[in-house]
């Protein structure tokens, strides 16, 4: 009698196991093993466990990457305007160390033709070693036996998977449409909250060195340009967002006005001194940065401004070495001489 029960119990726990692992791999919210099948919709919400199977199994021919300011950008914008069909691999708040390993899968299994790359200010003066994400090896190696900690995974069910069949049973395709990772669905875009959730600190004593943000600067871009150089085949299109006028006197109030420019004036540079980059630099359009009603805090922009941005990465000219002086020092005039204090009567 025992030894009948442990048998029964024992089959149907293998068989239940079995059926929720086989659930997982059919649906596959990560895209692990494959896309989206049948009607299963595209569902793409968090970068970190989902670019590397987007890189490996989406069709594309060209990739959009970035931080949460380039998650709002559609890709079926990015199609219209540049002809390409685009996926999107974004971090929100990520570190440049979160892009290369999904950048190099899809270099690797497609022929990419174009990538953008939203190379953040706030992010390029970040160290990698500053992340504290560990990241799960079981998604980013080719090891297929510690799969099971994906395919026995119970947030799969009770989150990630849930959410792609709810999706499906409503008919939400909108991911499609977007290229996933957006959040700025109950997002208010206006000068009232941009004021609202900016938190301005009080005066620095000093102003930081030149060099301050070097180091970190020049590591990411080491890493960058390793990419761009081993692709001359691929044009990378780089841009730095459009951070609202909140963002400077953030920075001219905490002493890092000078290693801000220097450090913008060395990326910038070297961006630009390779034949397969094109640069853009949005952060001096003075009438973007200056209505706060494009934000809805001091750098996150609206999508209004992501439409007009693809429109001018797909049309509008790049920035040239020779630019890159006189633009920097005519946009530094420009903030250092604002009257930051009658944002706030």
């Amino acid at each position: 009698m025992e030894k009948r029960f442990l048998r029964r119990f024992f089959a149907v726990f293998l068989t239940l196991t079995l059926l929720f692992a086989g659930v997982v791999w059919v649906v596959d919210p990560w895209y692990h093993f494959h896309g989206p099948w049948g009607d299963l919709p595209l569902c793409l919400r968090d970068g970190r466990y989902q670019n590397e199977g987007a890189a490996r199994h989406m069709d594309y021919d060209t990739l959009l990457i970035g931080t949460s300011v380039t998650a709002n950008f559609w890709a079926s914008d990015m199609d219209r305007y540049t002809g390409g069909k685009t996926q999107k691999l974004i971090v929100q708040g990520g570190y440049f160390h979160d892009f290369f390993d999904p950048l190099e899968k899809g270099l690797a299994t497609h022929e990419v033709k174009d990538v953008y790359w939203g190379v953040d200010s706030n992010c390029l003066r970040r160290y990698d070693s500053q992340s504290t994400w560990v990241e799960p090896s079981y998604l980013f190696d080719e090891n297929p036996f510690n799969d099971v900690q994906y395919l026995l995974n119970k947030e799969m069910m009770f989150w990630d998977l849930t959410e792609v069949l709810e999706r499906a049973w409503e008919g939400d395709r909108q991911d499609e449409i977007t290229g996933g990772y957006t959040w700025d669905e109950g997002k208010v875009w206006s000068r009232e909250f941009a004021l609202k959730f900016y938190n301005r600190p009080e005066a620095a004593a000093e102003e930081l060195p030149e060099d301050a943000f070097f180091g970190a600067a020049q590591e990411n871009l080491d890493n960058i340009l390793q990419r761009v150089d081993a692709n001359p085949q691929v044009t990378f299109h780089f841009y730095m967002a459009p951070y609202s006028i909140l963002f400077w006197d953030y920075t001219i109030r905490r002493g890092e006005l000078d290693a801000t420019f220097a450090m913008q004036k060395m990326v910038l540079e070297e961006l630009t001194s390779r034949e397969n980059t094109q640069v853009f630099y949005f952060m001096d359009n003075q009438e973007r940065i200056t209505n706060l009603d494009n934000y809805c805090d001091h750098i996150h922009y609206s999508p209004a401004v992501c439409r007009q941005l693809i429109q001018e990465l797909a049309e509008g000219t790049p920035i040239t070495q020779e630019e890159i002086g006189p633009r920097l020092e005519a946009f530094r005039a420009f903030v250092t001489s604002y009257d930051y204090d009658s944002l706030f009567t």
